[in-house]
């Protein structure tokens, strides 16, 4: 890894490796060609005896971590059976490092692939949490997957470069830090290619990620796509308490929709 790609890394990501209490989450480890990658695995009612039906894949956001996840939204999600997957990157939590956008790709294809092996009759859905929709929709992008969640995502080569361009420094600071995004990451390249059902839950007041370059992201995508705004909502705000009910059914369409969905998947 090159100067460069190390003050990219250092200034996007926000990796952690202290312990967190994973509460009843359970611990699984996946192999990738250069490192070895943790997940933690939510079961339906806590009971990994009990058959599912669907996968559901979730990248947590750049200070994220796996170990805090949940089966979110699949509560919400009557007609499926779904066991959750929670993906800590490489240097996130136990997971080998370092941490870096341009281990995200070769992260993203071990998880799919291992996936597709444990769960080859499952439908699997997508969930990403602010950076964490780069993962998601990269492979939503090159894969059959039955559904997408994006909470707030970014499209970082415009967020980066709006917000640091205000000086001949920053400006210079800012092309050194985007050409060192993996092109494979362009989340609106992706969404172009992405055909599931998808569900956008935006932040209002995003002070963060500003709705008008979420929508970059919203405006390329080519699949069915269904959005929601959290009125007065900052970045990592809760689901405003009057907006709950209009979120459990936004929830509930895109459940609806994945269960349209045949199972079998198969990369292409």
């Amino acid at each position: 890894m090159n100067l460069r790609q190390k003050i990219a890394d250092r200034l996007i990501l926000k990796a952690s490796t202290h312990p967190v209490d994973a509460g009843d989450l359970v611990r699984r480890v996946i192999e990738t060609p250069s490192g070895n990658v943790d997940i933690w695995a939510a079961f339906p009612e806590n009971n990994p005896n009990l058959a599912t039906d669907t996968l559901l894949i979730k990248f947590p956001g750049t200070g994220g971590r796996a170990e805090r996840s949940s089966s979110h939204p699949a509560e919400f999600w009557e007609n499926l059976k779904c066991i959750s997957w929670t993906i800590n990157h490489r240097g996130y939590g136990q997971s080998d490092g370092p941490p870096s956008l341009q281990n995200f790709v070769e992260t993203c294809d071990s998880v799919w692939s291992s996936a597709l092996q444990q769960f080859p009759d499952h439908r699997i859905v997508l969930y990403g949490n602010s950076l964490g929709c780069l993962s998601a929709l990269y492979l939503s992008s090159k894969s059959r997957a039955s559904g997408i969640y994006l909470r707030n995502p970014p499209p970082l080569v415009e967020l980066i470069s709006k917000r640091l361009r205000y000086n001949w420094w920053n400006f210079g600071m800012a092309q050194l830090i985007v050409k060192q995004i993996p092109d494979r990451l362009n989340p609106q390249k992706n969404a172009r290619q992405s055909q599931c059902p998808a569900l956008l839950v935006q932040s209002e007041c995003d002070s963060l990620v500003p709705t008008r370059f979420q929508d970059l992201i919203a405006d390329c995508y080519s699949g069915e796509l269904k959005k929601i705004v959290l009125n007065g909502a900052d970045h990592g705000s809760p689901v405003p308490e009057p907006q709950f009910e209009e979120y459990i059914e936004a929830v509930t369409w895109l459940g609806h929709r994945v269960s349209a969905n045949q199972p079998l998947l198969k990369t292409n």
